[in-house]
């Protein structure tokens, strides 16, 4: 079943949310973290894209 726009902001979501905690949850850089959250979804999906670690590096 093809993945819809809410489960692809549920995804980007919970890895900006990961990516910020691991931080030290810093204030004011959230589109920061939601485009690393994005590109890093992305990646994970893309089936051209070299094996992702688990957590990318900042």
């Amino acid at each position: 079943m093809p993945e819809t726009k809410n489960d692809l902001e549920t995804r980007i979501r919970e890895r900006a949310y990961a990516l910020w905690e691991e931080d030290g949850r810093p204030e004011g850089r959230a589109d920061e973290y939601w485009e690393q959250a994005r590109r890093f979804v992305e990646a994970e999906d893309d089936p051209r894209s070299p094996d992702m670690v688990a957590d990318p590096p900042l």
